[in-house]
């Protein structure tokens, strides 16, 4: 199969790049092996941003008595706050997945891997592309930092699922 261009990732940045140059007349491939989504939709930008506006209101009403309300007792259930970020994610990730499935991409559910300089595999299928836009996201690494791991610590993937709080943090 010959495309113009084929991009690896099937996220933000891919969706971005494969609309960007069907625009310009390009044949587009997108390859993203799962899960769809992308890096942003599933464990950055919109979960995080999900959270942090739950965290911006418990703020504001703690500070109700500034803007001439009535103090409130704010509380925090993390759990809900995680059902949200989860339903809204569900809805942002259907959002991105019919955008994915354009008739205007070739969309293609595999793992790539170069061959050439122009060839990629996908799965038994080999395709051919003037261009490449690697758009893959990005993965947890584990640091290699002596004492961290007898310390204790969470990643980001795993605050973006905690449902109780931790028993301490900075903050």
């Amino acid at each position: 199969m010959e495309f113009d261009v084929v991009i690896l990732g099937g996220g933000s940045a891919g969706y971005a790049a494969a609309s960007s140059a069907q625009s310009h007349g390009a044949k587009v491939a997108i390859v993203e092996p799962g899960p769809r989504g992308g890096l942003c939709i599933l464990r950055g930008c919109m979960p995080t941003k999900t959270i942090l506006r739950s965290s911006d209101i418990i703020s504001l009403m703690r500070r109700a008595e500034e803007f001439g309300l009535l103090p409130v007792e704010a509380g925090a259930d993390l759990a809900s706050i995680n059902d949200r970020k989860n339903l809204l994610i569900r809805e942002f990730t259907d959002y991105r997945v019919k955008q994915l499935k354009d008739p205007r991409f070739k969309l293609i559910q595999e793992k790539a891997e170069f061959i050439s300089s122009n060839e990629v595999r996908v799965g038994t299928k080999t395709l051919k592309a003037n261009s490449f836009i690697i758009a893959t996201g990005s993965v947890i690494t584990q640091y290699p930092i002596p004492g961290l791991k007898e310390t204790g610590y969470v990643t980001s993937d795993e605050v973006l699922t905690m449902r109780i709080p931790p028993n301490r943090s900075l903050f």
